[in-house]
């Protein structure tokens, strides 16, 4: 078969600290500049461009057409409305390759939070703006400052997880630690269970060395046909399963303690990558952790553990680099940060150099097929899956 689809090329701009010298334009010019130079492309290779962004984040309508100039999308084929995760992209990528198989096309996401608020008091307005206006807005405004109202929210399903799966706080604690470690490049230079259990309790059991910081990135991924990657420098990393899904939008309907939207969309992704049991055909993944507690329920919904051993899981280490199965080894949202909106396709990225063997410091051995998650993030309950392979 000549119409997979392909990764042909990747880039990223990422940093610890706030990006204050370069535009989030800028971000996604260098981003698509390394994904180009990667597949050993040039602007004028490109077919169509997409971009995502939230324009409640960016405070402005349409923001999308702010951006497509960074990525070599002037005068091409483009949509300017997709509001969602960076991951989504990929989604929409996809399927413009197989609708033409002959065309190249970048797909890019740009966050800067360093631009909002350096207090976050505009993004807790925003998520408490959002809900249902009859009962959850009243009643989320009236958390006692605003600032901790995502915290509060969160930590209402992470006990119901925790009750449901009798993880502990230590549990949550050992997630944190992993990824923060793995983030550093080599074991135990990162704070350890006991730092983590001292960092400030902000609605319990969320603390904030349990919830991942905002964090400004940009990300590329270069698409185009396997008949297409015949003839570029790069081997292709094939993505081979796709699926997306969103659960119930107000909060007063929506169970607490999983992540249905994920599992929703893992199963349309597995059917059509052909995974029958996820938890022995992936080699490795990368999911979302914008929480401690979220990288385990999304590792359950994504079937990569059943419920019953999730706590064994975190017990004998099977997410961690060396386990059975390696979880954010890059370091996930936790240890890497939090690009709002971008993140989901930072993810694929990372997947895709491990694929390729070039994870550097954090590569895993003999990965053929990896899986990247994205989850939305209070208050929405969206999720969107891809599986890459290597073959």
């Amino acid at each position: 078969m000549n119409d997979r689809v392909c990764v042909v090329g990747i880039g990223v701009v990422e940093a610890k600290d706030p990006m204050v010298d370069v535009s989030h334009k800028e971000m996604l010019f260098y981003a698509t500049r390394h994904a180009l130079d990667d597949a050993g492309l040039e602007r004028k290779d490109i077919g169509s461009a997409i971009t995502t962004s939230f324009d409640f984040l960016e405070g402005r309508s349409l923001s999308n057409q702010f951006t497509l100039d960074s990525i070599g999308g002037v005068m091409k084929p483009c949509d300017l409305r997709l509001g969602e995760d960076g991951i989504y992209s990929l989604f929409a990528g996809y399927m413009e390759v197989m609708s033409d198989p002959s065309q190249v096309v970048v797909v890019a996401s740009v966050q800067k939070a360093s631009e909002r608020d350096p207090d976050g008091l505009s993004y807790q307005k925003l998520i408490a703006d959002s809900m249902e206006p009859v009962f959850s807005r009243p009643v989320c405004k009236s958390v006692p400052n605003l600032l901790g109202l995502e915290p509060v929210l969160a930590a209402m399903e992470a006990r119901a997880f925790m009750d449901r799966t009798g993880l502990s706080e230590e549990d949550l604690a050992e997630v944190a630690v992993k990824n923060l470690n793995m983030d550093k490049g080599t074991k135990g230079s990162g704070p350890d269970k006991k730092t983590v259990l001292k960092s400030d309790m902000l609605s319990w059991p969320i603390r904030t060395m349990t919830k991942a910081k905002e964090a400004d990135a940009a990300c590329a991924i270069i698409l185009a046909s396997e008949n297409r990657a015949k003839d570029l420098q790069n081997e292709p990393v094939f993505v081979s399963g796709i699926g997306w899904c969103s659960d119930k939008s107000h909060l007063a309907f929506r169970e607490q303690g999983v992540s249905r939207e994920t599992k929703w969309a893992a199963r349309q992704a597995y059917k059509m990558a052909g995974i029958r049991r996820p938890d022995r055909e992936i080699d490795l993944a990368e999911v979302s952790d914008w929480y401690a507690h979220r990288e385990l329920l999304h590792c359950e919904a994504l079937g990569l553990c059943g419920s019953d051993e999730i706590k064994g899981c975190v017990a004998d280490k099977s997410f961690q680099k060396e386990g059975r199965l390696p979880v954010n080894v890059s370091g996930g949202l936790l240890g890497r940060g939090n690009a709002v909106g971008t993140s989901g396709l930072i993810r694929v990225a990372q997947i895709v150099r491990q694929i390729r063997g070039q994870a550097n410091g954090f590569q895993v051995p003999g990965v053929g097929v990896g899986l990247a998650h994205s989850w939305g993030g209070i208050p929405t309950a969206t999720a969107g899956v891809a599986v890459l392979s290597k073959w």
